[in-house]
């Protein structure tokens, strides 16, 4: 590709790059700004980095709408660089109010010009200067007067797929369902665990108090930590020395459930046995591993080396030690005793991640209704093949990151049809640490961390206890 020397700042030639790798790779805009490629750049240029990234994948349909209104033109007839660089500049004329105007613009024509779309860059620039004249022109009256389907106005007025919106438009009604989609499209709350292997939790406080940022204590997880103003890079001290681990509440709170310290029907073994199936990238289990006594034995697994090998890294570096690695897949016989069996089975199983929109927007361009019914059916495979790793009176803990209920609800209801002996106990666990279980408690089986209510991501949790 032919490419021309212009001067676009380094920040938007990142994000500019990040998004083509997010569209071209399948890769995850928040993976890539974790990547040394973009160390170089400054804290400030960094977090503008972020915001034009993950902001455009965030209302990508709602800028693509824009795109086509303004380029007087489908986006299929439009080059792919083209394309993101419109995108790119309207996020910053309709949603970024402190980037002056003319950067924007400007800034997105050259990106065109290093692309080497020399000939597109007229109407990239005319394109956004519409933009600009009607930047504070009504949406909803655009959307009024273009688009005739409530539900395809509800699409582009919320940045989601339609299929998406309609069943929620089912489940919870049309307000409820723009509620849920907006609380999508904001940033991430930065929520983390204290870490007392690496350093005392009042000295990890005073550190946060004198960088100016201020936490309180979650409401969804016992001995998570929020932060309400300031900011926590990967890069500070607490997380780069292991004081503290980013880590959501609600994968924190499925950590806090599997942590039993008891089995009742083998009351005379002291040592008991978890083990984790899915277990990379290894939150949940290194802090399930803290929660327990020394004496217990945690195994966890996973089907790929280099995963197992970045979580034997981050357990050293939290001080986590006593995890026994082993790489096996989940939905095939596992390598272990069956007679013996696990006093506790984590089951974090691969889903559809569309809880985690606020950190992962891409997913929401990449999922399909097809896609989800085919995650139900492995799940149902590896549930069914973790409740063979159980021994008797022991506990299966069951979760996803889903909003659906295709990934929950109804892979539990198939589960205990088909296995009778299993009872549900989440209610009992969430009384156990300490929560509400009205809170949380869905109309079925299991319980739900919901964003748009809870704040943290959206997660599906289900403790089943195995009797005689």
């Amino acid at each position: 590709m032919k490419t021309e020397k212009t001067n676009v700042a380094r920040v938007r030639v990142a994000a500019f790059d990040i998004l083509w790798r997010v569209a071209a790779e399948d890769a995850f805009a928040s993976d890539l700004l974790a990547s040394p490629p973009y160390d170089p750049l400054s804290r400030e240029d960094h977090a503008l980095a972020q915001e034009l990234s993950l902001g455009v994948l965030r209302w990508q349909i709602q800028l693509d709408f824009l795109v086509e209104r303004y380029a007087r033109r489908p986006i299929d007839r439009l080059d792919p660089e083209v394309v993101v660089a419109l995108r790119l500049g309207l996020y910053q004329l309709k949603f970024l109010s402190r980037v002056p105007p003319h950067a924007a613009i400007n800034e997105s024509v050259n990106l065109v010009k290093q692309r080497g779309k020399k000939s597109a860059a007229p109407l990239v620039n005319a394109a956004l200067r519409a933009a600009q004249r009607e930047k504070d022109t009504d949406l909803s009256l655009n959307l009024r007067r273009a688009i005739e389907d409530p539900l395809e106005r509800l699409s582009v007025e919320t940045a989601h797929p339609p299929w998406l919106l309609r069943r929620w438009v089912e489940r919870f009604g049309e307000e409820e369902a723009r509620e849920t989609a907006l609380a999508d499209n904001a940033a991430p709350r930065a929520a983390f665990r204290f870490n007392t292997r690496r350093a005392g939790e009042p000295q990890t406080r005073e550190w946060l108090f004198e960088h100016n940022a201020a936490v309180r204590d979650s409401e969804v997880a016992p001995g998570a930590a929020v932060i309400e103003s300031g900011s926590l890079s990967p890069q500070s001290e607490p997380v780069r020395e292991g004081w503290i681990y980013l880590q959501d509440e609600a994968s924190q709170l499925v950590a806090h459930l599997a942590a039993i310290r008891s089995n009742p029907l083998r009351s005379q073994v002291s040592n008991l046995r978890y083990l984790d199936m899915c277990a990379a990238p290894g939150g949940k289990t290194t802090l399930l591993a803290s929660l327990l006594p020394a004496s217990a034995l945690v195994v966890a697994g996973d089907l790929r080396l280099h995963r197992l090998r970045t979580m034997k890294e981050m357990s050293e570096r939290l001080g986590v030690g006593a995890i026994h690695l082993v790489q096996f897949d989940a939905g095939a016989p596992a390598p272990f005793d069956q007679q013996e069996g696990f006093d506790v089975v984590l089951l974090d199983t691969p889903c559809s991640g569309l809880g985690t929109l606020q950190r992962h927007p891409e997913i929401k361009l990449r999922m399909s209704e097809d896609r989800v019914a085919r995650l139900a059916e492995l799940q149902r495979r590896l549930i069914s093949n973790a409740a063979r790793q159980l021994c008797v009176g022991g506990l299966l803990v069951y979760s996803v990151c889903s909003t659906e209920p295709e990934e929950g609800e109804e892979v539990v209801a198939w589960f205990r049809q088909n296995n009778p002996e299993f009872r549900d106990m989440t209610r009992e666990r969430l009384v156990e640490i300490g929560l509400d279980p009205s809170q949380l408690l869905t109309p079925s089986f299991g319980a739900r961390t919901v964003t748009r209510r809870h704040g943290s991501e959206s997660f599906f949790f289900c403790v089943l206890w195995k009797r005689k």
